[in-house]
């Protein structure tokens, strides 16, 4: 019998799938109940492109072993190519059960949860099938692909070295550098991005990226080397003018993007993201009405995908709010926010377990339990936080101290937020990993920037882990900010922007929390801003963060316009101008169609 199953093997590696098929059926009609004949059927029936068959080959194997790994593992494979996603998860979770220490059932369950939306827990059993299997280079690589969906760019940068260390394919240093270069770390990219060209000269997306990154470090005449090359091996009319577009709006050279948006809808008319680019990269005015009307007559053709019309709904809420048309603009992102729930497949907000979260936090990070940790706490002081609600000014803070020769920015990392705990040890851990992630940013500056605003629900642990950090919490008028998360294109993927009501419940929920984290962190430490407060007496305010950062005064800091740092943001004109007022009170433009936005008003 294990010579008849050894033949087959040799058949089929040999190229001849057909012979192994014929020994592998002398195998069973000698022993019907022989698993590994039926999956080695069933592996051949999926490599000739037969998975119907080899579903059935596999139930035989499952019928005589139910717990049979491997035959599930490939059940649930084959369940999720035919879009069978619960029937998936469910051989991949008998796999599992069968026997927890199988890397490959691991993985299966994570494609399948993946699949259904869940990537918190798809990425907990990547990570454990990469545990199980560290020098597997596959695995590696196909867990990096989940943290980079997921935008876990630090954890998807440390998934990549090791999978290139093991086995250093083109693809898994581009995807490096692709990683690297959303942490920030831009030196970096470069390097290993060359190292992809090197390895493969004429891959386009390899130049695509080299080009981006150049052009993050001004260095625009390599740059355009690899923008003409990155055309030349993948032409698609306007794409690479849009991607350029992209990248010199992210650093301020926002005439040569509008050149470059207006470009690539000359060369595809028919797209909607463009036309949100342009419209968000400038101000809108009177003289933009011809605009507005070809971005209507495309919308009422019904010629784009949803995706695309998403952001041409934007765009056109953008414009006509710009041009005063405030009842038309609230009509089109009404539209906008309507068709992204739906695209997003978003459904109710959990509001019971949204509360449950914020109590379980003011009640466990109490003054007593500072008290006790502070054996465990780090003595840094590099990190320091801006948080706040979504578009409620944390942009501004940071142009405003980055702007300080003794503060760097790292944008908006999600490394915090995806390692909160209380438990001494890993906090520990996590705090040198985290001070080493931004010192790799930005090497020999006192202070690193993190400005995610979703931190704000992780100030209790960071205070744990370091209590010489400082924090500073921006606050904006309520309607304004809840207008604002409504009218702009978000990149989040935060529950409680999915309707208006939400946004108003999430936004009640987490001035609860806020509330806690001044009650137990030093106001030394906690510093509030007032949004309204920055923008009409700018100095005053501006003096009152620096000096709360324990730095000198520095004129530079009054000037943030003129600050060139890279910057990811919807709001990309506003970024590159002087302080201004005029988005202060905004909400009475829309005072006729606040609905439930209304309830904001005493907050």
């Amino acid at each position: 019998m294990t010579k008849l199953l050894e033949e087959a093997r040799r058949q089929y590696l040999g190229g001849r799938p057909d012979l192994a098929e014929a020994t592998l059926r002398k195998v069973l009609a000698q022993n019907p109940k022989e698993t590994q004949a039926l999956l080695a059927l069933g592996m051949i029936a999926v490599e000739t492109g037969r998975p119907e068959v080899a579903i059935g080959h596999l139930n035989a194997a499952l019928q005589i072993d139910p717990a049979y790994g491997p035959a599930l593992c490939w059940m649930s494979f084959l369940q999720l190519q035919a879009r069978r996603i619960e029937d998936a998860r469910g051989f991949a979770e008998r796999a599992v059960a069968a026997d927890p220490r199988n890397a490959a059932a691991h993985v299966a369950l994570g494609r399948s949860l993946l699949e259904l939306g869940s990537a918190g827990e798809a990425i907990r059993h990547f990570q454990v099938s990469v545990d199980l299997n560290p020098n597997e280079p596959g695995a590696l690589y196909e867990f990096a692909d989940v943290l980079i969906r997921a935008s876990l760019w630090f954890q998807a940068a440390e998934a990549l070295k090791r999978a290139v260390s093991i086995a250093p394919l083109p693809i898994g240093f581009l995807k490096l550098a692709y990683a690297e270069h959303r942490l920030g770390k831009i030196e970096d990219a470069e390097r290993d991005c060359r190292r992809a060209l090197q390895a493969d000269p004429n891959a386009p997306d390899a130049h695509l990226e080299m080009a981006r990154i150049l052009t993050s470090l001004h260095k625009s005449d390599e740059a355009d080397i690899h923008w003409r090359r990155a055309d030349e091996l993948d032409p698609k009319p306007g794409f690479v003018n849009f991607e350029r577009a992209l990248a010199l709006s992210a650093i301020g050279r926002l005439d040569d993007a509008t050149k470059d948006l207006e470009r690539s809808i000359e060369l595809k008319p028919n797209q909607g993201d463009a036309y949100q680019a342009l419209v968000y990269n400038k101000k809108v005015s009177s003289e933009d009405e011809a605009l507005v009307g070809r971005m209507e007559a495309l919308l009422d053709k019904r010629v784009l995908p949803e995706p695309e019309r998403l952001s041409l709904l934007y765009a056109l809420g953008k414009a006509t709010d710009g041009l005063g048309q405030y009842e038309r603009a609230i009509g089109f992102f009404d539209r906008a926010n309507s068709l992204r729930a739906k695209l997003a497949g978003a459904g109710a907000f959990d509001k019971a377990a949204f509360t449950a979260m914020i109590d379980a936090k003011i009640a466990l990070f109490s003054d007593r339990l500072f008290e006790e940790w502070k054996q465990f706490r780090s003595e840094s002081a590099l990190p320091l936080l801006i948080v706040g609600m979504m578009r409620s000014g944390t942009t501004l803070v940071e142009q405003v101290l980055t702007c300080h020769p003794q503060v760097a920015g790292a944008g908006e990392q999600h490394y915090w937020g995806e390692n909160e705990t209380i438990d001494p040890e890993r906090l520990r851990y996590c705090a040198g990993q985290y001070v080493e992630l931004l010192s790799s940013i930005a090497p020999d500056f006192p202070f690193v920037i993190d400005k995610n605003p979703a931190n704000l629900q992780v100030l209790g642990s960071f205070h744990l882990a370091f209590p010489n950090a400082r924090m500073i919490y921006v606050r904006r008028n309520a309607i304004d900010t809840a207008l604002s998360i409504w009218m702009t294109p978000m990149r989040t993927s935060a529950d409680f922007i999915v309707d208006r009501e939400s946004i108003v419940f999430g936004f009640k929920e987490f001035k609860r929390l806020m509330d806690h984290w001044h009650s137990v962190i030093p106001s030394d430490r906690l510093l509030e801003v007032r949004y309204e407060d920055l923008v009409t007496e700018p100095e005053i305010h501006i003096r009152r963060m620096v000096e709360f950062c324990g730095l000198e005064w520095n004129e530079a800091c009054l000037h943030p316009e003129l600050n060139k740092r890279r910057v990811i943001t919807p709001s990309v004109w506003q970024v590159r101008q002087p302080i201004y007022r005029s988005s202060a009170e905004k909400w009475k433009n829309y005072e006729p169609w606040l609905g439930v936005f209304e309830e904001l008003r005493s907050m």
